[in-house]
């Protein structure tokens, strides 16, 4: 049995679409049949730096419904079921797996990335990485669940004060997911900074308090300091270009930087000058399980909002173009491919 799936074949070329063999679910492994799946950043560096090898899927941020079940499987799963999962697979057989502490496993891999992932009608995920979502949370919300919780993980790297202030570099999904969490947690400044002026007004709408037109504001910090009376406790960056020395510059004294956006590319920044202001710097990256269950929960029960956050949906067939445009400047905020729709 064959599947429509979209095949990075080198940074040189267009993403293909190709027949490949339906997977087959292993030990402790299940198939899922995709709902839906984001086009995350990470896929976009991937593609510019050739960070994986040629002919794996992208796809990390999906949703879908258990297709079937290997052996061994951990949990109460049957055919049908509507989930999401973590993007990584487990072993299963190294001590750390044994111990029930998958985040250890030796042999790790990032689905989309070292292994096939959900630009495709099936993936594979591992039982233990995977939940069950309610009814009253649709396919496309759920596949919003894992950049929610890189921005849940980036808050909680913030260790904010009660009422803290938060200035966001960038307002794109990450960003806005990060802006979301410092409302959910009660910050008290909220600001956000990008080029674009209908992302910013998106970013008012689902979280921000304040926002900063980069185009006329380079100095964000200046710019927050003179709305808000205050300086940021905590800067996250959401861009993933080089930019950390200028944030160090701007900076003030005891400020916080948390670096969410993964540059790929070097870029030089004076300790001594973070030293002088005594700037704290904390590189922030993934989720766990709860992250995930946590989330399902907040937007079951009304807490947390997808409003406004998909700006486009796409089928499979369509794929390689709208990957192509997303890598010029563009302001959406989440594309998400629908394998099972046809457009």
């Amino acid at each position: 049995m064959n599947m429509k799936a979209i095949v990075f074949e080198g940074s040189d070329k267009p993403l293909a679409l190709r027949e490949l063999a339906v997977p087959v679910p292993g030990p402790g492994q299940l198939l899922l049949k995709v709902s839906a799946c984001g086009i995350c950043g990470s896929d976009l560096h991937a593609y510019k730096t050739s960070l994986t090898e040629e002919n794996i899927v992208f796809g990390h941020e999906f949703s879908g419904s258990v297709e079937a079940i290997g052996d061994g499987a951990i949990g109460d799963w049957k055919v049908g079921d509507r989930v999401i999962a973590l993007g990584a697979m487990l072993c299963g057989q190294c001590p750390a797996c044994e111990r029930g502490q998958p985040e250890q496993c030796e042999k790790l891999e990032s689905i989309g990335f070292t292994r096939d992932g959900a630009y495709a009608e099936y993936v594979l995920t591992h039982s233990a990485l995977t939940i069950k979502i309610p009814e009253d949370i649709d396919d496309r919300q759920a596949a919003l669940v894992e950049p929610l919780a890189v921005g849940l993980t980036a808050i909680k790297d913030c260790k904010l004060p009660m009422g803290g202030n938060v200035l966001v570099i960038g307002a794109g999904i990450i960003g806005i997911a990060v802006a979301k969490w410092a409302r959910f947690f009660g910050a008290e400044n909220i600001g956000i900074s990008d080029l674009e002026n209908s992302r910013l007004e998106r970013a008012k709408a689902v979280g921000a308090t304040m926002t900063i037109n980069a185009k006329e504001n380079p100095d964000p910090v200046q710019a927050f300091l003179e709305a808000t009376g205050q300086t940021p406790d905590a800067i996250v960056e959401c861009v993933g270009r080089p930019m950390l020395k200028g944030l160090v510059e701007m900076a003030p004294a005891g400020a916080h930087i948390v670096v969410l956006g993964a540059s790929m590319q070097e870029e030089p920044i004076s300790s001594l000058a973070a030293a002088q202001k005594k700037v704290r710097m904390t590189f922030s990256f993934g989720y766990e399980l709860p992250d995930f269950d946590f989330i399902v929960r907040m937007i079951s029960a009304g807490r947390v909002s997808t409003d406004k956050l998909i700006t486009q949906s796409v089928g499979l067939d369509e794929t390689p173009q709208v990957f192509a445009e997303l890598m010029k400047p563009n302001d959406h905020c989440k594309v998400l491919i629908e394998p099972g729709i046809d457009f």
